[in-house]
């Protein structure tokens, strides 16, 4: 007998105990902007703010979220940070689709650029991008000085038409050809002389570019996602 009312006690404490649970996504009419800052900015939106607030201001109902990875150079080094932000992008996009209809909208400088492209079309070494499906989900994406961006491509935006980011995708290559499917959805802003979208030399180029750049992306998501 007192095993038994020892074991239904148990139970009954087991049953009470708190139950870890996957966190439901907040589901939005308007836009689920997803954000990644760029190289060694302080965790949250970084230089991306502006456009994400504009976007925000834009189309009543939305949300958004950045990116949790070190954007980082050194430690961890580059091409391990930028796999950690894609993951998490991922994982991001997928907890969206999976629980909500509505539109998701991308937006990333820098290293931030490139984990966004890199999970949409993959890159070295890089996680198996987002499938077709999924991305159908995703209404525009904005990028500013993505170390990949290759120049003759027709979305690309900005001063740059002659030169490659240091990273630049292969002409011809997997990567790039998976990228241009999405061509119509996408906006990468690269200036004449920035140092990682351009192999240039103008250190202030890549810092301009999102004030530059910043109102007609927000534009241009709007016209995407509305």
């Amino acid at each position: 007998m007192l095993t038994s009312i020892l074991t239904l006690s148990l139970a009954a404490v087991a049953s009470a105990m708190p139950v870890a649970l996957s966190p439901r996504a907040t589901c939005y009419s308007g836009v689920y902007v997803i954000a990644a800052r760029g190289s060694d900015e302080d965790p949250g939106f970084g230089a991306t703010a502006p456009v994400v607030s504009g976007v925000l201001a834009a189309i009543p109902n939305s949300g958004s979220v950045a990116v949790v990875y070190p954007a980082s150079v050194l430690d961890p080094l580059y091409p391990t940070s930028v796999t950690d932000g894609i993951n998490d992008l991922i994982s991001l996009v997928n907890a969206y689709v999976s629980s909500c209809s509505g539109k998701i909208v991308l937006v990333g400088f820098s290293q931030g650029g490139n984990v966004i492209t890199d999970a949409l079309a993959g890159g070295v070494d890089k996680p198996t991008p987002l499938p077709a499906s999924t991305v159908a989900h995703i209404s525009a994406i904005t990028v500013f000085g993505d170390p990949t961006f290759t120049h003759g491509q027709s979305f690309d935006a900005g001063t740059d038409t002659t030169t490659d980011g240091i990273f630049a995708r292969e002409e011809g290559g997997a990567s790039l050809a998976l990228l241009n499917t999405y061509a119509s959805k996408i906006q990468s802003y690269c200036d004449t002389g920035d140092i990682y979208c351009a192999s240039g030399d103008d250190s202030s180029a890549h810092s301009e570019e999102i004030p530059t750049w910043g109102n007609a992306a927000i534009s241009f998501i709007v016209s995407k996602s509305t």
